[in-house]
C-alpha cells in the first residue's frame, strides 16, 4: 500500500474526506471519556433526521423500552452511547454508499456487514470483551474498503468483482492490482473520518496472519471480527473460495479466543434467529424473507456439490488402495482432507438449521404468504438436507479415526461410498430445477 494511492482516492473524491457533520460530532463526543449521554444527546438534537430516526427505534418491539420515550437523551440513557454510535455510523454509511454507482450488490453488502457485526457482538460476549458494541461496530463496518474501492476505481474494480464471483479470492486481487487490500483501505479511510483508533484497526487487520499467531490484547477486536467474518455464511460475492487456510484460521482464532467448535455452532444459531429483527432495528435492507430463502437453497446447494466432489475424490484414492499404490504417508493425508471437509459440513448444518429457523419465524408471523406451497417445500428440502448432511458428517468421523490398514478393506470402502451416495441423490432429486445466484 503507499500513500499515493491513498491520496489519489481523496483527490478524486472529496466527499470521502469527511463525516457528514452530526456524526463527526457524535465520535468526538464519544472519544472524550468524560463525556455523558447527555452531551451525545445534545449533538443529536441537531439533526432532525437522526433524533427521528433514534426515537423511533427506541421504542420499537425488537428494543423494548419498556414505557415510551420521547427525549434523546432519555434514549441515549436506555440505549448506551456505544449503540447509538452503532445506530449513527451504520445509517449514514447505508445512505452515503446507497448513493453510488455500483458493482456489489448493496442488499448482499449489508446483509454480510450485518451478520458479521453480529456474529462479533455475541463473540465478544462470549469471550468477555468489554465492549461488545464497539465490536458489532467493527464488524459492521469490516468491509467497507470495498465500496471504497469500488467507487475510487469502478472499471478495474468490476473486472476483479467478476473473477471474485467466480470463487477467487477478492484479497489476493485487490493486491495483485493496487498492492493493498479493502481492509487496510477501509482503515485508512476511517481515520480520516476520526472513528476511534481500536475500530480502525480492527477493520484494517480483520485478513491479517499476524491475528493467528498473537495473544496480544490490543489485537482482540480484530480477532474477534477476523473469526466473525470466517463463521458468516451470507457473502458480498456469490461465491468464496472455501481454502483449508480458512479452516484453519478460523480454529487457530478459536483456539486464541477460547471458544470450542460446538459453542461457536451455537453461537451462529443465535445470530441467525436475530438476524431479521436486527436488521429492521437498524434499517438495512437485507432483502425478502424469499429472497433470504432463495439465497438459503443456493448455500445448500453449494454444499451439497462440495460433498459430492469429495465422494469422487473418495473413489479415485479407493481405486489407488485396490491397486497398493497408496502408502501409509498418503492415507494420513487422507485423513486430514477428511476432517477439514467435516468442518466445511459441520458449517453447513448450522447454515441450513439458522435458515430453517428465519422461515419458520416469518411463517408463524404470516410474513411469508405461500399461497402455492414453495415455502412449506423448501423447507422440507431444508430438513431433509440437514438430516443428509448429519449422516455424512458421522460417516465421515468414523472415517477420520480408523487405523491406516482398515483403508485396504475395500469393502468397506466401497459400503461408506454407496450409502453416502444413496443420501446425495435423495438430497438432490429434491433440489429444485433452478436454482438462485
Amino acid at each position: 500500500m503507499t500513500n499515493d494511492l491513498f491520496e489519489q482516492i481523496l483527490k478524486e473524491h472529496k466527499e470521502l474526506a469527511s463525516l457528514p457533520q452530526t456524526l463527526a460530532e457524535v465520535l468526538r463526543v464519544l472519544r472524550d471519556e468524560n463525556a455523558s449521554t447527555g452531551d451525545v444527546a445534545e449533538v443529536i438534537s441537531r439533526d432532525p433526521a437522526l433524533t427521528a430516526k433514534l426515537l423511533r427505534i427506541v421504542n420499537s418491539p425488537y428494543y423494548g423500552a419498556g414505557r415510551e420515550i420521547t427525549t434523546v437523551k432519555q434514549a441515549a440513557q436506555t440505549m448506551g452511547t456505544r449503540a447509538i454510535s452503532a445506530l449513527a455510523l451504520s445509517g449514514s454509511i447505508y445512505d452515503m454508499s446507497g448513493k453510488w454507482q455500483n458493482t456489489v450488490d448493496r442488499q448482499r453488502f449489508w446483509r454480510h456487514s450485518l451478520e458479521v457485526g453480529m456474529a462479533a457482538r455475541i463473540i465478544a460476549r462470549e469471550t468477555d470483551y468489554a465492549y461488545p458494541e464497539e465490536a458489532f461496530i467493527c464488524g459492521l463496518l469490516h468491509d467497507i474498503g470495498i465500496l471504497i474501492l469500488e467507487k475510487s476505481f469502478p472499471d478495474k474494480f468490476k473486472r476483479i468483482w467478476k473473477q471474485a464471483e467466480s470463487g477467487e479470492s477478492i484479497c489476493e486481487l485487490e493486491e495483485r492490482i493496487w498492492g493493498t487490500n479493502h481492509a487496510r483501505i477501509g482503515q485508512f479511510l476511517l481515520e480520516q473520518w476520526g472513528v476511534p483508533a481500536i475500530i480502525c484497526e480492527a477493520v484494517g487487520h480483520h485478513h491479517s496472519q499476524i491475528l493467528t499467531d498473537s495473544n496480544d490484547p490490543e489485537l482482540r477486536p480484530a480477532q474477534i471480527v477476523a473469526l466473525a467474518n470466517l463463521i458468516s455464511r451470507f457473502t458480498v460475492a456469490k461465491a468464496r473460495p472455501e481454502l483449508v487456510e480458512n479452516t484453519d484460521r478460523k480454529i487457530n482464532l478459536s483456539n486464541i479466543l477460547e471458544l470450542k467448535a460446538p459453542r461457536l455452532m451455537q453461537l451462529q444459531e443465535e445470530i441467525l434467529k436475530a438476524f431479521v429483527e436486527e436488521a429492521r432495528f437498524l434499517e438495512i435492507d437485507i432483502g425478502s424473507p424469499e429472497e433470504l430463502l432463495i439465497e438459503a437453497n443456493r448455500i445448500i446447494y453449494s454444499h451439497y456439490i462440495s460433498v459430492e466432489n469429495l465422494l469422487t475424490e473418495n473413489k479415485r484414492m479407493q481405486q489407488e488402495v485396490a491397486r497398493g499404490q497408496m502408502e501409509k504417508a498418503t492415507l494420513e493425508a487422507l485423513k486430514t482432507i477428511t476432517a477439514t471437509f467435516n468442518h466445511y459440513i459441520n458449517n453447513a448444518s448450522a447454515t441450513i438449521l439458522g435458515r430453517a429457523q428465519l422461515i419458520e419465524l416469518k411463517l408463524s408471523r404470516g410474513e411469508i404468504t405461500d399461497s402455492t406451497g414453495e415455502a412449506a417445500r423448501a423447507m422440507h428440502m431444508i430438513v431433509e438436507g440437514v438430516n443428509t448432511i448429519s449422516s455424512v458428517i458421522k460417516e465421515l468421523q468414523e472415517l477420520t479415526r480408523f487405523k491406516t490398514t482398515v483403508y485396504h478393506d475395500d469393502t468397506y470402502i466401497i459400503d461408506l461410498e454407496a450409502r453416502l451416495k444413496k443420501q446425495l441423490d435423495k438430497l438432490q432429486a429434491d433440489q429444485p430445477n433452478t436454482t438462485a445466484g
